[in-house]
């Protein structure tokens, strides 16, 4: 093999910028999804996971596990959102925040669940240092250049 086609075959990216953009607009749309689906269902759903998930994370009170819980959430989501939608930081920061507002209304609305403040604040919270983290993340990418 020359060297010409060996320097060529490293140079060459697996994906495109393009497709990452699109999987991670997916990974945020489904992320959103998927949190609104375990906001909105029967509580139990929640203890489930929480049970799953306790041995893991050394058995957390349940008081500590679900503020944990709706930090980690959002800052993944607005993490993604923000990285999906670059310059459109609004409209990034309308959907993280009114989405955390959204779900903790109509959970209200829901036979055993309850939306308080304080959860909808640990989730803006949560998206906000998501979003800090996306916008963070372009930036330290776009002043760094190519790597060789």
């Amino acid at each position: 093999m020359s060297l010409e086609r060996s320097s060529a075959l490293v140079q060459t990216p697996i994906m495109s910028r393009k497709t990452i953009f699109r999987i991670i607009t997916a990974a945020a749309w489904l992320s959103i999804i998927a949190i609104a689906y375990a906001t909105l269902t029967r509580v139990g759903f929640v203890y489930a996971i929480y049970y799953k998930l306790s041995p893991i994370l050394m058995r957390p009170e349940m008081k500590i596990y679900a503020p944990l819980e709706h930090i980690i959430a959002f800052t993944f989501m607005g993490a993604l959102f923000g990285l999906a939608y670059p310059q459109r930081m609004v409209t990034v920061c309308c959907i993280v925040f009114g989405g955390a507002i959204l779900l903790e209304i109509l959970q209200t609305l829901t036979p055993d669940r309850h939306g308080t403040l304080i959860d909808a604040l640990e989730k803006m919270a949560g998206g906000a240092v998501g979003i800090s983290i996306a916008r963070g993340m372009l930036k330290f990418g776009c002043q760094r250049g190519p790597t060789t």
